[in-house]
């Protein structure tokens, strides 16, 4: 089967995954080889939703943990190698980890081996990689291509600070691909003034890591949301490196259209609805 990715409206690991599972992967498959890399650490399911009127399938990666530890790229190798996985997925798996740990190694500096991630940071990406991964072996892909990519533009508010979009991971793993912004929004109107006193604020612990777009729900699970933009102007942050290290491992060109006749379209939706433009990645099938 041949598919294109069409993410024009950006694209993250959780919004490709639901676009797949829409087009017809096997949830349940897809649940057991996360569960394999991210034992019940995980949650995933799925969920009907709409975004800017178009109907999409939102595919939910939830973290249940508070761990405090670390993962280094060694060591996520090591957990794929050793997972109950079918070989094409391990193998496509750990080729995307792979880009996408390289890219982190050349926009923080360090070497390859040494780059760590925050283990609910960790489980996130295992989630999104293997998940996607497990997806386009269900469907029985043997060709990929896509549409230009929008990265989103602006700045956003991440646990490392304010930093600008694309992040540069990003820019790294989106270097050679046509790139494509949406419209830019109309300016966003001034936040409120908040009147409570910062002393009586809940604050989140600098030492915990929050993945980007992340809320904390009662329940204490991580669940998907959008990176707080900052200031009233941009698009936000619209590709993820996750997402954007699953798209160059994938396609092997970039066509302005599916080269197929189309028999089935898939649509995933990210967290925002934004009114302006459907939040979603579409998969058109062959």
């Amino acid at each position: 089967m041949q598919v294109w990715l069409d993410v024009t409206a950006g694209v993250a690991g959780d919004m490709l995954m639901g676009a797949l599972v829409d087009a017809g992967a096997d949830l349940s498959a897809v649940q057991r080889a996360i569960r394999a890399v991210a034992g019940d650490d995980v949650a995933t399911y799925r969920e009907a939703v709409v975004r800017a009127g178009l109907p999409a399938t939102q595919l939910h990666v939830d973290i249940i943990t508070r761990g405090a530890g670390r993962q280094t790229w060694p060591q996520l190798r090591d957990v794929v190698t050793r997972a109950d996985l079918h070989p094409d997925t391990t193998a496509n798996a750990l080729r995307t980890l792979e880009r996408l740990m390289s890219a982190y190694s050349v926009a923080h500096d360090v070497p390859p081996d040494e780059v760590a991630l925050h283990e609910v940071a960790a489980l996130d990406v295992l989630a999104d990689v293997v998940g996607d991964c497990e997806a386009m072996r269900t469907l029985g892909v043997t060709r990929v291509t896509a549409s230009p990519l929008a990265l989103g533009s602006g700045r956003i508010r991440t646990s490392r600070g304010d930093l600008p979009v694309p992040m540069p991971v990003v820019a790294l793993l989106a270097d050679g691909w046509p790139v494509r912004n949406p419209p830019e929004p109309a300016p966003r109107p001034e936040p409120p003034t908040d009147p409570e006193p910062a002393g009586d604020r809940q604050r989140v612990p600098v030492d915990r890591y929050m993945p980007l777009g992340s809320v904390e729900g009662g329940d204490g699970r991580f669940t998907e949301g959008p990176a707080p933009v900052v200031g009233r102007h941009g698009l936000g942050e619209l590709a993820t490196p996750t997402g954007t290290a699953l798209l160059r491992s994938f396609a092997t060109s970039c066509l302005p259209d599916p080269p197929f006749q189309v028999r089935r379209i898939g649509v995933g939706a990210g967290g925002r609805d934004v009114p302006e433009r459907p939040n979603v990645v579409r998969v058109s099938t062959s």
